[in-house]
């Protein structure tokens, strides 16, 4: 958050802000630079050129400047914030959490504080906090619908899928354009199992960003619920032509091309997703040993589940069980 200031006296600073909204943070840095030496003790001067350094990715530095921004003004909100958030940056969530917290203590009134303690909580998987948060955050903007699509998300992540999908609604209500609000509203549908409903919001998203991979990904998974089957085929590649490297639908692919007993087509696909994702995707691992299986390469196969079952990977039960299935009489687990 960059703050501007009033009269000459620091007119530099507001030189800066300008350029660094236009894009040329060397001009702003240097202009910066010049209001530090005419007035080296002012807190809104110090957090703006830290504001500038964490855009450039010097999050190290930016903390030095927010430092000295506090140091001459421990009570300033906005660099309290922008604090929180660059410690987040360099990897210690709870420092930035603690800082985060005491901006909106501060200024219980500044929304973007309040959003972004919700998205580090969030991060620290500390949901009832980050819902919290977000709800102190909507409050402030009760029109911001991206702000209700976060807290229908933190409110799904915890199973209260109808209180979430009614949220959620009001979110595309008041932004009919977003993708995002479709997206989450789809999900959180298909997730409490009203999967008509998924499927006109997940449409819609998908709609309105024929790209993005999350409600591709999801209306696929939709339809198949829905035995669409051929409907699922055409979204899965779609998806695979949009975004050939996602390892994940590869594997999809593969599954699908297994139920169609073309296993040399499943076991290239699975390859495919193997040297994206690397040897520990253990969904790609077992359905690749269950397509050498059905492909009649068994010693292979059975190699292969032996490793998984042997580890502590999701797919390491379904490894054994599999094993247990297809084991000759009088044979032993190793």
């Amino acid at each position: 958050m960059m703050e501007e200031t009033t009269g000459n006296r620091l007119d530099h600073n507001s030189q800066a802000v300008i350029l660094q909204m236009q894009g040329d943070l060397a001009g702003a840095m240097a202009e910066y630079e010049k209001a530090l030496e005419q007035e080296p003790d002012s807190a809104i001067v110090w957090n703006n050129a830290g504001f500038l350094l964490a855009q450039l990715g010097r999050y190290d530095d930016a903390i030095a400047h927010y430092h000295r921004a506090l140091a001459i003004d421990p009570s300033r909100a906005s660099a309290l914030a922008n604090l929180g958030t660059a410690k987040a940056a360099t990897g210690d969530v709870g420092a930035g959490i603690e800082s985060l917290r005491q901006a909106v203590a501060s200024d219980p009134s500044n929304a973007v504080a309040w959003d972004n303690l919700g998205k580090l909580l969030l991060v620290a998987r500390r949901l009832p906090e980050a819902e919290g948060a977000f709800r102190s955050s909507a409050a402030l903007d009760p029109d911001n619908a991206e702000r209700l699509v976060r807290i229908g998300s933190v409110v799904a992540g915890q199973q209260r899928f109808q209180e979430a999908a009614e949220i959620l609604a009001r979110a595309v209500e008041l932004a009919p354009d977003s993708a995002n609000a479709w997206s989450q509203l789809g999900i959180t549908l298909f997730a409490r199992q009203d999967l008509g409903s998924a499927t006109e919001a997940l449409r819609r998203s998908v709609a309105l960003a024929p790209e993005e991979l999350d409600s591709r990904r999801h209306l696929y998974l939709v339809l198949l619920s829905r035995g669409r089957r051929d409907e699922a085929e055409k979204e899965l590649e779609r998806i695979t032509i949009l975004h050939p490297q996602h390892a994940e639908s590869l594997v999809d692919w593969a599954v699908l091309l297994c139920a169609r007993g073309e296993y040399e087509g499943a076991l290239v696909r699975l390859d495919q997703a193997l040297a994206l994702a690397g040897e520990e995707d253990s969904r790609a691992q077992f359905h690749r040993a269950l397509a050498l299986d059905l492909s009649g390469r068994s010693p292979e196969a059975r190699a292969l589940l032996e490793g998984l079952a042997r580890g502590a990977s999701p797919h390491a039960r379904k490894a054994q069980q599999y094993l247990l299935q297809t084991r000759a009489p009088g044979e032993q687990m190793q």
